[in-house]
């Protein structure tokens, strides 16, 4: 198998991964511990795409509102579709960036951030470079918090069966459905080496 066979055998990890933030997200309201960020907001906005996995004709678009927590998207999700694309909000100590991600490549779009407050010219595009680093570096960062957790033997035993049960909830989900120790195990790897 060639890299570019290997790449595109695994592009399903992005949409797995935005599954996984949207649940955990919403289990919490948004708020979580992320890897030397500390705690932050994750927040799925205004804008949500949700397609079949083997039909990508089939598409529903959510626009407006808070469409991550309407009972469409969640009718999306029971009839087996996947997210490929959301427009995300994270606040890190009072500052917010909004972004697009696209699932399949994890790609940003429409990266919108906080204010600059540099004065000079050249001090504020450092700024601006800094503020798009630091986003970058929070997004690895959930990245690499879901790639410990999906390796982990938890992922098929915990966290699969709790966002079955999310995604079949009809009247929301209480915090503590989230499956915290899964991502503490870590892959099934690193435990016998």
């Amino acid at each position: 198998m060639d890299l570019i066979d290997l790449i595109e055998t695994r592009r399903f990890l992005g949409s797995e991964f935005m599954m996984w933030l949207w649940f955990k997200s919403e289990c919490y309201d948004g708020l979580m511990e992320v890897e030397e960020h500390g705690e932050l907001e994750v927040l799925f906005d205004d804008a949500l795409v949700l397609e079949a996995y083997l039909a990508e004709t089939e598409r529903n678009t959510f626009k407006g509102g808070a469409p991550a927590y309407s009972p469409e998207a969640k009718v999306a999700l029971q009839q087996g579709k996947r997210v490929s694309r959301a427009k995300i909000r994270v606040i890190k100590d009072g500052r917010e960036w909004l972004l697009t991600l696209k699932a399949e490549g994890l790609d940003f779009s429409s990266v919108k951030i906080p204010a600059v407050l540099s004065r000079e010219e050249d001090e504020k595009f450092y700024e601006r470079m800094y503020l798009v680093e630091e986003l970058e570096d929070i997004i690895n960062a959930l990245y690499r918090t879901f790639i410990f957790t999906r390796l982990s033997p938890q992922w098929h035993e915990v966290m699969v069966p709790a966002m079955k049960t999310w995604i079949m909830a009809e009247d929301g989900v209480v915090p503590d459905v989230y499956p915290e120790a899964a991502e503490q195990q870590g892959p099934a790897m690193a435990k016998s080496a």
